[in-house]
């Protein structure tokens, strides 16, 4: 035996699995990404980890959003705004783990992407699920409103008297910006790895996919700020340049 290779002391027990381990099942979670020696890039584990994080967290979102949806039909529009602030913040770790992409070079990423193949960001069942749900509680939100006998402008003009369903909008909102934000950081990201004409993961051309931009969950809620700018406008003692609010200098 080699001086240099410590002899194992006699009876040594093997490192015993933690609490901690087998709670979170650390070992199947670790072993979800391809190992060293089956990569095509050494930043495909980033690629797998980022993605695989953005699966993780939308399936809380979607828990959220669904337990907001039950909350509303009940009634309890002040926890379904806490449910709905949750499924905000969850986006804003989705938002800062992308950015680990921004790390990835061009070059790099073309060869990592012949691993996905024909596949796309689209095919993402949290992604999916995240679309299907949002529907669901737009009419559970729709409904409690109706309940409460208020319009959503009238909601806007006179927040105080509907505190909790004007807390819901806002949530509803802040979530409809946050996932529409990621959708142009994800499309930049493309077009960051990918140039600006190129055609996308899945086969879709960059164009194509910028008209996702134009989508929106909650649109009425949107548009219930129009009503209140044209409302404003239209009162006597408004002074602000026809048809639009000023405001930050503008």
């Amino acid at each position: 035996m080699s001086i240099d290779t410590p002899p194992r002391p006699h009876g040594q027990r093997q490192r015993r699995t933690t609490v901690y381990e087998t709670y979170l099942r650390t070992d199947e979670l670790l072993s979800l990404q391809k190992p060293p020696d089956r990569r095509l890039h050494p930043d495909e584990l980033t690629f797998q980890v980022v993605h695989q994080t953005f699966e993780l967290w939308w399936k809380l979102t979607v828990e959220q959003l669904r337990l907001a949806a039950d909350l509303l039909q009940q009634d309890q529009a002040d926890e379904a705004a806490h449910a709905l602030r949750r499924a905000v913040s969850a986006q804003g770790v989705v938002m800062l783990a992308m950015r680990q992409l921004e790390f990835v070079a061009p070059k790099d990423f073309l060869v990592i992407r012949t691993g996905l193949g024909n596949g796309s960001g689209a095919e993402s069942p949290g992604f999916q699920a995240i679309l299907r749900a949002a529907p669901d509680l737009w009419d559970a939100y729709a409904a409690a409103v109706e309940r409460a006998g208020i319009a959503l402008v009238d909601l806007y003009a006179e927040p105080q008297r509907h505190r909790a369903l004007y807390d819901c909008a806002e949530a509803l909102t802040d979530f409809d910006e946050q996932f529409h934000l990621f959708r142009a950081a994800h499309i930049k990201l493309a077009q960051r790895n990918l140039g600006l004409r190129a055609i996308g993961t899945g086969g879709t051309p960059m164009p194509a996919l910028e008209k996702t931009l134009r989508d929106l969950f909650f649109l009425p809620l949107w548009e219930a700020r129009d009503d209140l700018l044209a409302r404003t406008a239209a009162e006597p003692d408004y002074s602000g340049p026809s048809g639009q609010v000023s405001g930050h200098g503008h």
